[in-house]
């Protein structure tokens, strides 16, 4: 079956350090053809831990909030363990963008980022133009101290392997993805690696040798695991029926460990469109946690809930799962391509989730 719109929920059990953690990073407001209106709202808290314990006083100052155009910010409950942030929007939002809001605890401030996105009606289509298929993937690393912050702009980047260290002990990637009908994309740049330290009684930490993609071009939208065959180092062109091209990286460590990631779709194969066929509205899956995601000290417990929108209106779905005609509510864990569960919503304990966990919501049909 088709995976039709996808939500994710990334569940983490604090132990150790100052953590600051929002109850929710991302809202999706719902819009017409042109864009989310005025007048919505959304909300968050903000929770912070010092080691196992939960911080008493949090400090959010709405003063300090940098908001996208359009949207501002209110604050309740500043000093109090969970300070709420409310966004509005006070304009027409018509594309993606974000909020930075500053939380101290403890006289430091720590910097959280919370996204926003806009579900838009669907308009009719122009004129479909020739599908397109992916001819190329470059990966390029940048080894840098720079935790946070890093582009593709970023200077530094090379197609080969960078050497992290006690400075410079991030190593990022990101994958340029060249296509038949040219214009090139670039994937978000992501953390792959981190320079492992010697601890003050522990062992030499390891770093990252050398990582390998794996491609796969399949008709399969679903169901590819590391261990399908016809898996290959340079990507096949995708076809009207084989259409999807997925991808995985295998990670050798300076110790010869290796891991593999989790396989995903970096590409599909673009059919050519009917001449003036109406547009579809857009289907948008998103999670809400009924006691927030995080777990504190291995205790807790959350229940996961799917919301379905279509064209900005959102859908009915039966305890089982089940969202009319569009298709079923399935829920993955990262790791595992066996849905744990076909439902409306799944309940998580702090005994599923070692340090951080990632749920995975999809709407297949």
């Amino acid at each position: 079956m088709a995976i039709r719109a996808t939500g994710q929920a990334t569940i983490i059990d604090v132990t150790d350090a100052y953590s600051i953690i929002l109850t929710s990073e991302a809202y999706t407001f719902p819009g017409t053809t042109s864009g989310a209106s005025a007048g919505q709202k959304c909300a968050t808290q903000a929770v912070a831990y010092c080691g196992q314990n939960q911080c008493p006083v949090v400090v959010v100052d709405a003063k300090s909030i940098i908001c996208p155009t359009g949207i501002t910010a209110a604050v309740t409950d500043s000093g109090t363990a969970s300070p709420t942030i409310t966004f509005t929007t006070t304009a027409v939002i018509t594309s993606s963008c974000e909020a930075t809001i500053p939380v101290t605890v403890d006289g430091i401030t720590i910097n959280k980022k919370f996204s926003f996105a806009v579900a838009k009606t669907g308009a009719t289509g122009a004129k479909g133009e020739a599908g397109r298929s992916i001819t190329g993937v470059t990966n390029y690393y940048l080894a840098t101290s720079a935790a946070t912050g890093v582009t593709t702009a970023t200077s530094g980047w090379t197609t080969t392997m960078q050497t992290t260290d006690t400075t410079k002990k991030y190593l990022w990637c990101y994958q340029s993805i060249t296509y038949s009908s040219g214009n090139p994309t670039a994937t978000t740049p992501v953390i792959i690696g981190t320079h492992g330290a010697t601890g003050n009684t522990g062992a030499t930490g390891k770093g990252i040798k050398s990582v390998t993609n794996y491609y796969l071009t399949t008709s399969a939208g679903t169901g590819v695991k590391t261990d399908t065959s016809g898996w290959a180092t340079t990507p096949t062109a995708t076809t009207v029926t084989n259409k999807y091209i997925w991808c995985y990286q295998l990670i050798t460590y300076t110790d010869n460990t290796t891991e593999k990631t989790t396989p995903a779709i970096i590409g599909t194969h673009g059919a050519t469109g009917a001449p003036g066929a109406a547009g579809k509205d857009a289907i948008v899956v998103t999670v809400t946690a009924s006691n927030g995601t995080t777990f504190k000290n291995n205790n807790g417990s959350t229940v996961l809930t799917a919301h379905v929108f279509k064209g900005g209106v959102e859908q009915s779905i039966t305890d089982a799962g089940v969202c009319g005609s569009l298709g079923s509510i399935k829920w993955y864990k990262a790791g595992s391509n066996t849905a744990a569960a076909t439902s409306k919503t799944l309940t998580i304990s702090a005994d599923d989730v070692d340090s951080v966990a990632v749920y995975t919501c999809n709407l297949e049909g």
